[in-house]
């Protein structure tokens, strides 16, 4: 299973999803657009760049509400501000569940 899953059309790729252990959902760093990310291109230890900041403050779990981290060399390193359980840790990035 990989790790990253490509969005967008069949002639240019526009982000890519990964797996978030602490919101137990997926994100995305976007690669082209208004917002974007720069990319090593590195699909099993990928780096993103800068860091990445998810913000839902009227979600029914307030576990939801913030997520802040870095993916560098397929290792999100998640901010103390996050919101979940893995503030302040470092963990491998995994395989994409679904």
């Amino acid at each position: 299973m990989p790790k990253l899953q490509p969005l967008g059309g069949k002639r240019s790729v526009e982000g890519f999803s990964f797996y978030c252990p602490g919101c137990e959902h997926r994100h995305v760093f976007y690669t082209s657009g208004p917002v974007m990310w720069t990319f090593d291109g590195n699909m099993e230890a990928p780096t993103f760049a800068p860091s990445l900041l998810n913000t839902c403050p009227d979600h029914p779990d307030p576990k939801q509400r913030r997520c802040h981290l870095n993916l560098t060399a397929g290792v999100l390193v998640f901010h103390a501000d996050c919101a979940h359980d893995l503030a302040g840790k470092t963990v491998a990035l995994v395989e994409l569940p679904w």
